[in-house]
């Protein structure tokens, strides 16, 4: 488990940053190869030799009779209530290896604040992440090689992603293009590329928007039902997927920009459940709660290049 340490900002949250000694053999272990074949991890049992937990708050525990999994098994990730705000105050996982390209992904439900009082700032998240947090693009940006899936629990019909290269916690610049897409209707609400906050959005480059509407997926709900949430990523391309109530493949986002805009560092892969105190609803400008009651997300499967 990690210990407590410096804040450090990842997609769209901020990550405690292990001590220098840890982060120096994390960064050490070497790096998968990516193939073209994916492993899927069934939550059968907490597969010790494949991952960890990432925060003094994880117990990995597997839920048994779970309606909609593919064995009756899952991973719950159960976030308690009053939990401290950012994700080292949340629960979650990480994989022992790092990996460089390849497909990740898991088969989800996400957390579920149905009934909870004023929109509380719940995410659950799968994604990719570098602690190797040098400057090898040598643009003065310190790097933040990350790779997002989140989904709020207020909102669960809309999934952001995200695609990281650098941010600097001194200066607040940074190097990040993120979108958002209300699955259940297909509608892109926002596509952005941002250099420091506040500062707005850059026009997209050719191949950063697309597709420019989604396949709309009926009845889609993240936090009611299990889906599957999917990326490949490759040294010049990022696809982000999931798929409909036919099982058919559906692209949220194809991401064709250029290279220096996608991670190029072996990572890890993480899924957390978090509170954030200052991420709203798209759309929405009230400020989250904290949560008063647990909140959990079950994970069937995860998948990991072989």
């Amino acid at each position: 488990m990690f210990g407590a340490g410096r804040v450090r900002r990842i997609g769209g949250a901020a990550l405690a940053l292990v001590s220098t000694a840890l982060v120096s053999v994390l960064v050490s272990q070497p790096a998968m190869a990516a193939t073209s074949v994916t492993r899927t991890m069934a939550w059968n049992n907490t597969a010790p030799s494949l991952i960890r937990p990432n925060t003094d708050y994880t117990t990995l525990q597997t839920a048994t009779r779970v309606p909609g999994t593919v064995d009756g098994k899952a991973l719950r990730l159960t976030l308690p209530a009053d939990p401290e705000a950012g994700p080292m105050g949340g629960v979650g996982f990480e994989t022992t290896k790092a990996y460089k390209y390849g497909t990740f992904g898991s088969r989800m439900k996400t957390a579920d604040c149905t009934g909870q009082k004023n929109a509380p700032g719940v995410i659950t998240a799968a994604f990719t992440y570098s602690r190797d947090h040098a400057d090898t693009n040598g643009n003065g940006v310190t790097d933040n090689n990350e790779i997002d899936f989140e989904i709020l629990c207020s909102q669960p019909d809309v999934v952001w992603m995200t695609i990281w290269t650098d941010y600097s916690e001194t200066s607040n610049n940074l190097r990040s293009i993120s979108r958002v897409v209300n699955v259940r209707t297909g509608e892109v609400l926002y596509n952005c590329y941002i250099t420091a906050y506040g500062k707005g959005c850059e026009k997209p480059l050719p191949g950063e928007n697309l597709p420019a509407r989604t396949t709309p997926i009926p009845g889609f709900d993240a936090s009611k039902q299990f889906r599957t949430y999917k990326f490949d990523w490759s040294a010049d391309r990022v696809v982000f997927y999931t798929f409909d109530n036919q099982n058919r493949k559906v692209v949220l986002w194809d991401y064709r920009g250029p290279s220096d805009r996608i991670p190029q560092s072996p990572s890890l892969f993480m899924q957390n459940v978090w509170h954030s105190a200052n991420w709203a609803p798209f759309g929405s400008t009230a400020k989250p709660t904290r949560p008063t009651v647990a909140n959990t997300a079950l994970i069937d499967s995860t998948f990991l290049p072989q």
